[in-house]
């Protein structure tokens, strides 16, 4: 059992490999500016860096979309976990597993934590056994249940872990700005668009 917040993670042959929260980062993992949205944003078409933070929190309200390809810090042999969202209430963190490798032991005691693999093949392992999972397999791990992820196959993995509450850990920048799977259409609102501002008694002020 490993005691504490920060999970470790292991490599081929055992040795531990900790990587991707903020104190645990290498000083050598690559970092891109991001591109701040200005007032000609207004585009359908993706936007490159427009999973910045505060520009996409001030563009909508707060809502922060993101590109989960950009935090996906995937190093040979090891296993890292970035978050890429954080609240009062919840912690979003995309981990990348490569092969034969593994999360090693995780132990939350007052976190709940739902895992949906992305892609790749997984085994979640307890003292209970053990399960595999395909792209868009998910597991919910009860808070204080020792757990791991490990993957056996010769393709890397890709889990989304979702935790509550979600601990002192602090939000990770991005590893690249590319925001391909963001597409902005503010200027040719949808059916729930229009269903939300008749809920809300609003509408757009065109012109």
């Amino acid at each position: 059992m490993v005691a504490g917040r920060a999970p470790s993670a292991v490599g081929p042959t055992g040795a531990p490999a900790v990587r991707g929260f903020r104190a645990g980062r290498d000083p050598g993992s690559r970092r891109l500016p991001l591109r701040r949205m200005g007032p000609d944003d207004a585009s359908t078409d993706p936007q490159p860096g427009a999973g910045t933070a505060d520009a996409t929190a001030r563009a909508l309200g707060g809502v922060r979309p993101v590109d989960l390809r950009d935090y996906a810090d995937c190093r040979p042999g090891a296993a890292t976990r970035t978050r890429v969202f954080q609240t009062a209430s919840l912690g979003v963190d995309l981990w990348c597993i490569e092969p034969r490798s593994s999360t090693g032991v995780l132990h939350l005691p007052d976190e709940d934590v739902a895992y949906t693999v992305i892609g790749g093949r997984s085994w979640f392992v307890t003292d209970e056994g053990e399960v595999g999972l395909d792209p868009m397999g998910a597991v919910l791990v009860p808070a204080d249940t020792v757990h791991g992820i490990d993957n056996r196959a010769p393709d890397p993995l890709i889990v989304l872990a979702a935790s509550s509450p979600p601990g002192p850990v602090g939000e990770d920048a991005p590893v690249g700005d590319d925001a391909e799977a963001i597409t902005w259409a503010r200027t040719q609102p949808g059916v729930v668009r229009r269903a939300v501002e008749t809920v809300l008694g609003v509408g757009r002020r065109e012109g």
